[in-house]
């Protein structure tokens, strides 16, 4: 009986260290919606994500439904960029008032 209990302590204590070193190692994230329409689709960035450039840009990640995105946003200028664009370098698009690249504007420039 004895052998039995220390088995199950063991496993536990087993269980528990591999949770803790997965969460611990785990790529953070925290994502905060910034629209959601109609149908309960959102518009999201991960807040854990922005990064202040050197350039004086912005980077986060968003997500729409199930697809991930890169942006970068140039703040003094109003403008952004999807990063993760295949081809061509990516190109500079203006930030449209109405649109979910403004609410992302306003979410992550100072």
């Amino acid at each position: 009986m004895k052998t039995y209990a220390l088995q199950i302590v063991t496993g536990l204590i087993c269980v528990g260290v591999l949770l803790a070193w997965g969460c611990s190692t785990a790529e953070r994230r925290d994502w905060t919606i910034l629209q959601t329409d109609a149908y309960g689709n959102t518009f999201s960035y991960d807040a854990a994500s922005v990064q202040h450039t050197s350039a004086g840009t912005v980077t986060v990640r968003a997500k729409s439904l199930s697809a991930e995105y890169l942006y970068e946003m140039d703040c003094a200028n109003k403008r952004a960029r999807l990063l993760q664009e295949t081809g061509a370098a990516p190109q500079w698009f203006a930030v449209v008032s109405g649109s979910a690249e403004a609410l992302l504007y306003r979410a992550v420039c100072p």
